[in-house]
């Protein structure tokens, strides 16, 4: 099977479709089989969600139940996921992948990955040692983000390179170079922001990030059977969406409501910087900008709940800030609240897959310059030349 250059048949499409969802189903095994085994020690270290720490009376109360819940469920979720995605990555390489391509991407991923849930276990852990104390601060935390960030999108531009490091628009591209670098920055920092601040109720980040891994998943996938990118980036891109999609599904089997056990920064913060490697590498920011739209609310809602405060000296545009909470306080149950976050997500992943016809670009065939013809040389001509 040729990936840079796939015959378009039946054939090709059962493959591609029947690979998908043996990798999305090995990673969903993966990550619940991990589950059955860490959530058991989880409980007896006592690593649970401890004392209260909302800053809102009401909403503690809401979520008294949970205090004894363990946490930290991103150590065996982001294991299970690269297991999956390293298959994927091998899978793609015997299909004839470029393995110089493919094994360099998986790497800056897996770094971006281990990386940040480093950083959310030590924030995890801090909050577990330390009562009532919030981890590590806001300062520290974001200037380790922008590190990794700024040395994982460095990676993304060497392997893109500068000429198809452009931003794909729907009916237009434009040309960014090495601005490829600081824009890939702000999106992976802004989007493992926002999937921390999406991490609020049982099944809600889980749910949401499957269904927008799977979409950028999706949209790699036709990007290289279609469009002019580079196809074995697109189909490593489309390894990650895919394995990181089905270890969320795995993970709700375990943060379901009501959860036996909880993301933690350790899963957050890693799987959102993921989703914004995912976008940098293949070229998917929009995508991203309108599969994420959850989380895209959740973010925004925040900074306008504070920007707001701030400006009006105590008044407020939502009952409580992320915006699920808004729902809660308004007395829907988390789990309705997390249902209807859920068809938000499927229905902002099939307005971004919908945009795809109009953004994806054909690969330019070279012009073929005319050959000049040869005036016909009279018969005389050709007798002297004899």
């Amino acid at each position: 099977m040729n990936l840079a250059h796939p015959e378009l048949s039946w054939t090709f499409a059962a493959v591609v479709i029947a690979g998908a969802a043996s990798l999305f189903v090995a990673a969903a095994l993966l990550s619940a089989g991990a589950g059955r085994l860490l959530i058991p020690w989880l409980v007896r270290r006592k690593l649970n969600d401890g004392e209260q720490r909302k800053a809102s009376d009401y909403l503690n109360m809401l979520h008294a139940d949970k205090k004894n819940t363990p946490t930290m469920g991103g150590a065996f979720l982001v294991p299970a996921m690269l297991v999956s995605a390293v298959l994927g990555g091998a899978a793609l390489t015997l299909a004839g992948a470029d393995p110089l391509r493919v094994w360099p991407a998986l790497g800056a991923a897996a770094f971006a990955v281990l990386t940040h849930a480093g950083l959310g276990l030590w924030d995890d852990y801090c909050k577990l040692t330390k009562r009532g104390k919030d981890g590590i601060s806001g300062k520290k935390k974001l200037a380790a983000q922008t590190t990794i960030a700024a040395l994982t999108c460095t990676a993304a531009y060497l392997l893109v390179g500068d000429a198809n490091a452009k931003l794909l628009l729907p009916f237009a591209e434009l040309p960014l170079g090495v601005l490829l670098v600081p824009l890939g920055v702000f999106v992976m920092v802004g989007a493992s922001n926002a999937y921390n601040l999406t991490d609020g109720l049982d099944g809600l980040a889980g749910g949401t990030g499957a269904i927008a891994f799977y979409a950028l998943g999706g949209a790699a996938a036709l990007l290289a059977i279609f469009g002019g990118t580079d196809p074995s980036l697109a189909w490593t891109c489309a390894v990650l969406g895919v394995s990181a999609s089905g270890a969320l599904l795995g993970f709700l089997f375990w943060n379901r409501h009501p959860a036996k056990v909880f993301m933690g920064d350790t899963g957050s913060l890693s799987l959102g910087a993921l989703l914004g490697f995912i976008a940098v590498l293949g070229r998917l920011e929009l995508v991203l900008a309108v599969a994420g739209g959850v989380f895209v609310a959740e973010a925004g809602s925040v900074m306008l709940q504070v920007g707001y405060f701030k400006a009006t000296r105590g008044k407020r545009i939502f009952r409580c800030a992320p915006l699920h909470h808004h729902f809660q306080f308004g007395g829907r149950h988390e789990s309705h609240v997390t249902r209807n976050f859920w068809k938000a997500g499927m229905a902002c992943a099939a307005i971004a897959l919908a945009l795809l016809p109009v953004t994806i670009r054909q690969p330019q065939p070279p012009i073929e310059q005319p050959v000049a013809e040869q005036p016909a040389r009279a018969p005389a001509e050709a007798l002297v030349e004899r």
